[in-house]
């Protein structure tokens, strides 16, 4: 089976550049290993858009919806739980292999996001109630959730909690959270609870999580929990990138003005490219990868 296009994420960089191919006629497939939306769908449904113009009032699971629906609207066929295991150049083709099938295309577009959560490594980070996303905020009412992180998501995720009913605590090993000033007044508001220059040190429980120990300024102390909410960042699709043989800039896909990667027919766009890990670049960047995969489709030159 072949298509003109294949695009690898249905977040909004894959969407994005899915809509623009089919602007242009191109026949586009575009491979999921979720649910279609990305990380608005799949990690924080809950959360309000605020960095996308016209789109504050809507949730992330919201404008999901909105985006997918826009391009099925237009012809895009989506597959969803399908993981892209390897990209093999074949002749003119690209043969790209999944746990599905192997359907080949012309022009290959790598949006599939930031990756898997960051793992901290340590004692019980396996147990049941260690989580790395926040689903339902409702579901963790009357639980004690520790979360462990400073940044952005962890702000956010401990206020969401502390409204919906849970008791939440912020764990961060500095001496002040690296969230913006609107979610640091949210966690100040909430009045969730933060142990600043503190680490995880281990997690107990049989099968579930019962308690933390914590290092507090030096010293270790044990707390009752239900819930360990991880948000340490996410670690690259590298196992793929390393496969395809892309060069990379750090960790994201090293590309050139056009969204052009190391490697001919294969463009790549949004967090994955990683300039900027929010809605608008991973739009901009999905449109400029599809409208510039278009015009390689039409005259395939690679310089």
């Amino acid at each position: 089976m072949e298509d003109e296009a294949i695009i690898i994420g249905a977040g909004p960089a894959g969407l994005s550049a899915a809509i623009t191919l089919a602007y242009h006629d191109v026949g586009v497939r575009v491979i999921d290993a979720a649910t279609a939306g990305g990380a608005l769908m799949n990690t924080y449904p809950w959360k309000k858009v605020d960095s996308y113009l016209g789109f504050s009032d809507k949730t992330g699971k919201e404008l999901a919806g909105i985006i997918t629906d826009h391009a099925l609207s237009e012809g895009v066929l989506i597959t969803e739980n399908e993981t892209v295991i390897d990209v093999k150049k074949n002749g003119e083709k690209l043969d790209v292999v999944t746990s599905k099938g192997t359907p080949s295309c012309k022009a290959l577009i790598v949006a599939c996001g930031l990756g898997s959560p960051r793992k901290p490594g340590i004692d019980g980070e396996c147990l049941d109630g260690v989580i790395h996303c926040v689903k339902d905020p409702n579901a963790y009412r009357g639980k004690k959730v520790f979360v462990v992180g400073g940044g952005d998501s962890a702000a956010e995720c401990a206020a969401k909690l502390k409204r919906c009913g849970a008791e939440s605590v912020i764990v961060h090993r500095r001496d002040c959270l690296r969230a913006t000033e609107k979610n640091v007044a949210c966690v100040r508001d909430e009045c969730v609870e933060v142990f600043f220059e503190s680490r995880v040190k281990k997690i107990i429980g049989d099968k579930n999580v019962e308690s933390i120990i914590l290092d507090v300024g030096g010293r270790e102390k044990e707390f009752d929990a239900d819930n360990v909410l991880f948000c340490l960042g996410t670690e690259p699709n590298s196992g793929l990138i390393e496969r395809m043989g892309l060069k990379t800039r750090g960790a994201s896909i090293d590309v050139d003005s056009n969204m052009r990667t190391s490697m001919e027919a294969v463009f790549a766009a949004g967090d994955a490219v990683g300039k900027w890990i929010r809605i608008p670049q991973a739009v901009g960047e999905g449109g400029l990868a599809g409208l510039n995969a278009f015009k390689y489709l039409k005259n395939p030159y690679w310089a």
